[in-house]
């Protein structure tokens, strides 16, 4: 793996090279004094790199204009631009110029520079994936090491007929997930089976089964594959893409930068933009609602709660609370109508979060909670 380091100071510059030797002590690197050698397109003439660690003002120069020129070279390496000052105002100026991620030195360690090169490289690998599929990257599965997943499914590998069942991944109030496999084609994804108790509760199947409805028909690379919902015996099921990258609240323990953190709010965003354009609601944004596939890519899930703005019907009972109190919009905890305004309220509370390691009210109740919103 070889990575190219510009920056004025010899010393920075080693300091940078012993980081990225920590995850790969055989990397090469090679050093470039931006004032002494110029631009530094011309290194990428005859060598190819895994990444570019850019000097925000290289020789005084404007870093924004090396960052797009880097990136108009033919399936160029990813950029990394590192400064010594600035805040999300810089990073959004470099998202638009194409860096990778923007790195502050004040706060910067080993751990979150390599941390930011791999989901680099898994975003380059993603892109070069997308380009080349004949199909949307989104709808296939990779084979799963299945000792490091969930729970035996004992006496439940015959569930749904022209399914096998292989390991029960989650359980909530109101229905289980399995990790699955196809028969007819070893696809592996989830079903999602309605506790067999409320099949014969009206209210509750009805907001199963509209789960499938709601975005079965919506193709969107950030909304979760789904390929079939039914009924089999007693059981109600939907079966659904599996996502093996783990969800937003785990990876917002590991730390975002704030460009990492504005990456993936703008991919919640996209996924809303779909929805709401097919009078869709999800009114119930949160971290465990946003998962990762293994390629990086995220995907909006759990649509139980979703509302069609085109349907009288809300299918919620008086008085109840349906969403996570800690990200609900003012209007949903007053419980007053909701439009896609309160999923965008929701989004920014997520995105605070990202941007802070905090949650934007702590509270020790959900009535708490509910009054710090409104």
């Amino acid at each position: 793996m070889r990575f190219l380091i510009v920056d004025e100071s010899s010393e920075y510059r080693l300091a940078l090279a012993s980081m990225l030797r920590s995850r790969w002590p055989a990397a090469e690197t090679e050093e470039w004094d931006p004032r002494r050698q110029g631009h530094p397109c011309q290194a990428l003439e005859g060598a190819r790199y895994a990444a570019v660690l850019l000097d925000w003002q290289p020789a005084g120069e404007d870093g924004m204009r090396w960052v797009a020129d880097l990136r108009q070279r033919d399936d160029p390496p990813p950029v990394l631009l590192i400064t010594e000052a600035g805040g999300e105002h810089l990073a959004v100026k470099a998202m638009k110029a194409g860096a990778a991620d923007f790195l502050r030195k004040d706060s910067l360690t080993g751990e979150r520079l390599v941390h930011s090169i791999e989901d680099a490289l898994r975003e380059r690998e993603a892109e070069r994936a997308d380009s080349a599929a004949p199909t949307p990257i989104y709808q296939r599965t990779q084979q799963i090491d299945l000792r490091k997943l969930g729970a035996a499914a004992l006496g439940d590998s015959e569930l749904v007929p022209g399914y096998r069942v292989l390991r029960m991944i989650g359980e909530g109030g109101s229905a289980k997930a399995y990790l699955a496999e196809r028969v007819h084609d070893k696809l592996q994804l989830v079903l999602k089976i309605l506790d067999p108790s409320l099949r014969d509760d009206e209210h509750f199947l009805k907001r199963f089964v509209r789960e499938y409805q709601l975005i079965a028909g919506i193709q969107n690379e950030h909304l979760p594959a789904i390929y079939d919902q039914g009924f089999t015996g007693e059981l109600a099921y939907i079966a659904m893409e599996y996502f093996g990258g783990g969800d937003l609240k785990e990876k917002i323990r590991k730390g975002y930068t704030s460009l990492g953190a504005l990456r993936v709010a703008s991919q919640i965003a996209r996924a809303l933009d779909a929805i709401h354009g097919r009078g869709v609601i999800h009114r119930d944004i949160k971290p465990q609602n946003i998962l990762f596939r293994a390629n990086g890519r995220l995907a909006l899930v759990d649509f139980g709660l979703a509302k069609d703005l085109q349907v009288e019907s809300t299918l919620t009972r008086a008085g109840e609370v349906l969403a996570t109190p800690r990200y609900m919009s003012p209007e949903q905890c007053l419980g007053a109508p909701a439009d896609h305004r309160s999923d965008l309220y929701s989004l920014g509370v997520v995105f605070y979060e990202m941007l802070t390691g905090r949650k934007l009210f702590e509270g020790e109740s959900a009535a708490g909670l509910l009054y710090m919103h409104v």
